[in-house]
């Protein structure tokens, strides 16, 4: 057809203005014919070009095809409307016996498709994805939901006695600190009274030899104070050492239980994370929680396959009693089985179809005078002009062998 677009834009550049001087304003019919020009308005020039006349006849032909198309197709969807309207009087004209059966047979699958639409209402929410993570570890996740929970209330543990470890050390961090400044207090303070006695009795030594006193009671009292503060100083700076000692010695268990104990929270921290990486959760009651809806989304799986074989068996019960009854499209009515139990929804699909056949003999009427209209101007220029109605004729077959024109 490539020989027919070129014409058609010779055409369109000598008989169509161009679209830039269209002011864009007038109005249109979305489905009206646009009347054209008489036969008898154009005049003998105006189909005199060889080029003209197989344009025009070929546009005829082009509107013709399509609108016998569309005939065809809406022929069909009539004619399956048409079909199921008169299904439905076929029904109504039953005996009252097979109508009984078949409003029993309705009323079974339309309770099925009602317990259907509600079995996942109720089942818990997951995600394809989730279904299928748990479902590789369906047999696993009870024993580690357990040691996932075991390992949790564990790791509780294990961080109380670290924190309580943690304010051990810090005790014994303090009285050791006091424990060494009180060593460190015992040096200087024996050192203040050494020197403090030796300045007195070199007092005394010089009153003695100076002034020839007698200063023997004074070496007593120095001796004896000085005596009883070493002694106690002594004790104390003792004392002191042995506590340092002690404390370095319950120091250095503290770390040692603290490491320990710090070992077991590293390797439970990990189990845990390993366990929250497996099963994709941050803690084990998201994961009983996801089990739990996992349980219930299998259940309401398994629950609608029966349902599923249930309905199959009563569509086709239905329709073996419908194509029994000479209902010409039974499988159409197992899908609104609701219409068969219930006069008032078989009213309103009877006004749907009504509707959409009233619609359907719209556009049929509307292409069918389409395809006519087309057809009969062809025949008036090929009698108005004689002279090209061989090559009209010889245009028209070449269409519709498909033969390039």
């Amino acid at each position: 057809m490539g020989l027919f677009r070129k014409l058609r834009e010779k055409w369109d550049r000598r008989y169509y203005p161009d679209e830039s001087e269209w002011d864009g304003e007038e109005a249109w019919d979305e489905e009206g014919l646009e009347e054209d020009r008489p036969l008898s308005q154009r005049g003998a020039h105006y189909f005199s070009d060889a080029d003209t006349r197989t344009v025009y006849v070929l546009e005829a032909l082009e509107q013709m095809s399509e609108a016998s198309e569309k005939v065809e197709q809406y022929q069909g969807e009539y004619d399956a409307v048409t079909a199921l309207l008169m299904d439905m009087e076929e029904i109504e004209d039953l005996p009252n016996d097979m109508r009984v059966a078949i409003m029993e047979q309705a009323s079974k699958i339309e309770k099925l498709e009602k317990e259907r639409r509600q079995v996942f209402v109720t089942a818990g929410q997951l995600d394809e994805h989730r279904v299928d993570l748990l479902k590789r570890y369906e047999d696993e996740i009870p024993g580690g939901v357990r040691k996932m929970r075991e390992a949790e209330e564990y790791r509780k543990l294990v961080k109380m006695d670290l924190r309580k470890m943690d304010a051990e050390k810090a005790s014994i961090r303090y009285q050791l600190r006091e424990a060494v400044l009180t060593v460190s207090n015992s040096r200087g303070v024996a050192i203040i009274c050494g020197v403090a006695m030796v300045v007195a009795i070199g007092i005394l030594l010089a009153l003695q030899k100076m002034m020839g006193l007698d200063v023997s009671f004074g070496y007593i009292l120095i001796g004896g104070a000085g005596a009883i503060s070493l002694t106690v100083l002594l004790v104390r700076y003792q004392d002191a050492v042995r506590e340092i000692k002690h404390l370095e010695k319950l120091r250095d268990k503290m770390i040692g239980l603290h490491n320990t104990v710090k070992i077991r929270f590293v390797n439970n921290t990990n189990l845990l994370s390993y366990l929250y990486m497996k099963y994709g959760v941050d803690n084990s009651g998201e994961l009983e929680e996801d089990y739990q809806s996992y349980m219930e989304v299998m259940g309401a799986r398994q629950k609608d396959e029966k349902l599923k074989e249930d309905l199959e068996y009563y569509y086709k019960k239905l329709a073996d009693t419908l194509r029994k009854s000479n209902i010409k499209d039974p499988e159409i009515w197992t899908r609104q089985a609701r219409a068969l139990v219930d006069p008032r929804e078989m009213v309103e699909v009877r006004h749907a179809l009504i509707g959409r056949r009233g619609k359907l003999r719209e556009q049929l009427e509307y292409n069918k005078e389409v395809a006519e209209l087309a057809g009969q101007r062809i025949k008036d220029l090929a009698k108005a002009y004689p002279q090209y109605s061989r090559e009209i004729a010889g245009i028209v077959e070449r269409y519709e062998g498909n033969i390039p024109v």
